[in-house]
């Protein structure tokens, strides 16, 4: 009912570690005409918005954040220990008719670097209420004479000007802004590659490491190739004398 000649811009922020760890953030802004409407009658806004069910899957959900111009900002944040669970939480953020497609969380390791990724899309060009896909809801509605229908007919007329949704991808060394565009799917695309400094310098060791190896096994033979030439021995003069004489058959003296 909220979305009746009101304004409610959501920011989907994905923050990921370079281990893969984080924390998805929601943070839902209620224009002053917003919390007027969920105030008429004299309700606050803190009891007619129920976050019980968030908190009991496992959201942290913030007090209401109130500013001066009459806008109020509710914020939910909700951790995660690798990049699946992260994309299982953006499923939930957004459910199976939300503006929120086809995200995914990703960290994949290489030889030298790590990359980052948060991709999908903002559709706004089919906007849903999910009431209907909602069974008790339905159920509960029904049972206090509200026309389901039409009640979602009416929220779906102005919804492409009341809702605005932002995704932020808070990754290691970059972050991507992409803003959904009214009547359109706008694709989400983030990422970065970090450098492993370890890796890099391990590598670059055991590449000097077999150089040297390389050095070592080759230098033994090098020095044998170009060493100075063995001499010959040197014939005793006397007994060289003496043997052309023994051949020609000089007989012996007394």
């Amino acid at each position: 009912m909220l979305l009746a000649g009101c304004k409610v811009d959501t920011t989907v922020t994905v923050t990921m570690h370079e281990d893969g760890s984080g924390v998805v953030k929601v943070a839902a802004v209620l224009d002053a005409a917003a919390v007027k409407s969920a105030e008429a009658g004299g309700g606050k806004l803190e009891d007619r918005v129920r976050v019980a069910d968030l908190t009991k899957s496992g959201w942290t959900v913030a007090p209401w954040a109130r500013a001066q111009d009459g806008s109020a900002t509710l914020t939910l944040t909700k951790p995660f220990a690798d990049p699946a669970q992260a994309t299982a939480i953006l499923h939930d953020v957004s459910g199976a008719v939300g503006p929120l497609r086809d995200m995914k969380v990703d960290r994949s390791t290489g030889l030298l670097s790590t990359k980052y990724s948060v991709t999908g899309s903002i559709d706004l060009a089919k906007l849903a209420t999910g009431i209907t896909a909602d069974q008790q809801l339905v159920q509960s509605l029904t049972a206090q004479g509200v026309d389901v229908a039409a009640l979602d007919r009416t929220l779906l007329a102005g919804a492409s000007d009341a809702v605005s949704v932002q995704v932020v991808a808070e990754l290691p060394d970059d972050t991507t802004v992409v803003n959904g565009q009214r009547g359109k799917v706008t694709p989400v695309d983030a990422s970065s590659s970090v450098r492993d400094t370890k890796k890099t310098v391990l590598v670059l060791l055991a590449v000097v490491l077999i150089v040297a190896a390389i050095v070592v096994l080759l230098w033994p033979s090098r020095r044998r190739g170009h060493g100075p030439a063995r001499r010959r021995p040197v014939s005793d003069p006397v007994g060289a004398a003496d043997a052309p004489r023994a051949r020609r058959g000089t007989p012996p003296t007394n």
